[in-house]
């Protein structure tokens, strides 16, 4: 074989091989998407856990209140984690849940919100059989704020806009000056137009917690649900944090789930879980006065901060 003909073997060769190449590449990138495309149908299928009730009630536009009546829940396959809870709150009281990890306090919140639905008993918001209330309604008149404040790609305008569709950006800047957040506000790069980046990436915990708060505020609902962030946050921004729930809480019907003493301190009424039951149950100098499970916890929280 001479070198010209070795030459054009190799030439020809290479224009086969490119080609292939593209293809595997295409076909490989096909395969992704049809991957990626059936999770999005399998999302798109699931049944809805919590149907959307026929003829949905509305619940009225005023403080109203929340009653437990005998309820109890476990998640599938497991123990019971709230367990015959029967529990009035006034139109208007903030109350806040104590009680060590694992003792049903969350599950509680979400009982009340209806993102989770009890095995046994009733709930029953503004009257209404928590069960009679269309989503819509509900989804307005109670807000939950979780530990973990989920944030979208995107400004914080636009994060804090999911609360109130439509509102500009003067509102979104509003709603933290009612809450005495202007000062953290401004000293972000951007301010209402700092990108937070993916699931709030570009800000702490607290910050998104602060983010979290100012969207509820600004959707104005007649019931606040709110689970405090647990993670260690800066002690000035904590302040602020504290003092957001304070005003937002203000004059509203208002359950938190209070990892910090010093929120429960504040609270018209606590009430203590311990292994899925309300054991405890009142204001925090009658529960200090009472020697139980609440004073107990309250000294091992003031002796924590002391030492540190």
């Amino acid at each position: 074989m001479s070198a010209g003909t070795l030459v054009a073997f190799l030439f020809l060769v290479n224009l086969l091989i490119e080609p292939i190449q593209r293809l595997v590449e295409t076909i490989d990138q096909a395969q992704s998407a049809g991957a990626g495309l059936r999770k999005i149908l399998g999302v798109i299928d699931t049944p809805v856990s919590i149907p959307d009730p026929p003829d949905g009630e509305t619940l009225p536009e005023a403080a109203i209140g929340i009653s437990f009546r005998q309820v109890t829940f476990s998640y599938p396959g497991g123990p019971q984690v709230i367990r015959d809870v029967s529990v009035d709150i006034q139109p208007g009281e903030r109350v806040a849940v104590v009680g060590e990890t694992g003792s049903g306090k969350t599950t509680f919140a979400k009982l009340a919100t209806r993102l989770l639905v009890p095995d046994l008993g009733t709930i029953v918001i503004g009257g209404i059989d928590i069960d009679r209330i269309s989503i819509e309604s509900l989804r307005h008149s109670v807000a939950y704020v979780p530990q973990e404040g989920f944030l979208f790609h995107g400004t914080v305008a636009d994060n804090v806009r999911y609360g109130r569709p439509g509102v500009d950006d003067a509102t979104v800047r509003g709603a933290f000056g009612d809450l005495g957040l202007l000062d953290w506000l401004d000293g972000l790069p951007d301010g209402v137009w700092s990108e937070v980046g993916e699931r709030g990436g570009n800000l702490s915990a607290g910050e998104r917690q602060l983010v979290a708060i100012t969207r509820a505020w600004i959707a104005n609902p007649s019931v606040l649900v709110l689970d405090e962030a647990t993670s260690a946050v800066d002690p000035a921004l904590e302040v602020q944090i504290r003092r957001a729930i304070e005003f937002l809480t203000s004059g509203r019907t208002s359950i938190t789930i209070a990892h910090r003493l010093s929120t429960a301190e504040a609270s018209d009424r606590i009430l203590v879980f311990h292994d899925g039951v309300i054991v405890e149950d009142g204001r925090h100098g009658e529960l200090i006065d009472a020697a139980g499970v609440y004073a107990a916890m309250h000294a091992d929280w003031e002796g924590t901060t002391t030492s540190t």
